[in-house]
């Protein structure tokens, strides 16, 4: 039996992690729309993915080469650190790995640009990616009070600041 890693994790999607490509950014602003009530258009993402600071991996299903993106990430660098500016998947493939897939490419990726840190910030009600991220070895290192604000709860929530070593 698969032990708590997997606990929760619907059937696996079969995966390619790619660079975004300019073609992507409509697809990449309704997927960010699915998952966020503040979310992006294409012309903000298209600046900030044009930006020698920031890169952008997306997740397409394996075999349907051309087709649209079924989950980003976007990090922005800055010396020896980053930061995920975003994460987001679409509807239909969430809990199903790709959020996990991006995350490990970025790592790998950022490793290999020997960055050190790598942080981010996620509601403190999102469960599920909170799980995800201690399993990837995050560690929360702060708060920011009220920064989340919601259409469906009273107040606006905190952001958990979690951060992960790199070296």
């Amino acid at each position: 039996m698969l032990g708590g890693a997997f606990k929760g994790l619907r059937k696996p999607v079969s995966l390619v992690v790619e660079d975004a490509e300019e073609g992507d950014v409509s697809h990449l602003a309704d997927i960010h729309r699915e998952g966020f009530t503040q979310a992006w258009s294409d012309g903000e993402l298209a600046k900030l993915i044009a930006n020698d600071s920031y890169f952008c991996l997306v997740a397409r299903e394996k075999g349907k080469s051309g087709k649209p993106p079924s989950a980003f990430v976007l990090v922005r660098t800055a010396a020896d650190e980053a930061e995920v500016i975003t994460i987001a998947t679409r509807k239909s493939v969430r809990r199903k790995g790709a959020a996990r897939q991006l995350l490990d490419a970025a790592v790998r990726k950022l490793q290999a640009d020997r960055a050190i840190s790598l942080f981010l910030e996620v509601d403190e009600n999102n469960d599920p990616a909170i799980s995800l991220y201690r399993k990837l070895g995050f560690k929360t290192v702060g708060e920011r009070k009220g920064y989340y604000a919601s259409q469906d709860r009273e107040k606006p929530s905190t952001a958990l600041v979690m951060q992960r070593d790199l070296g």
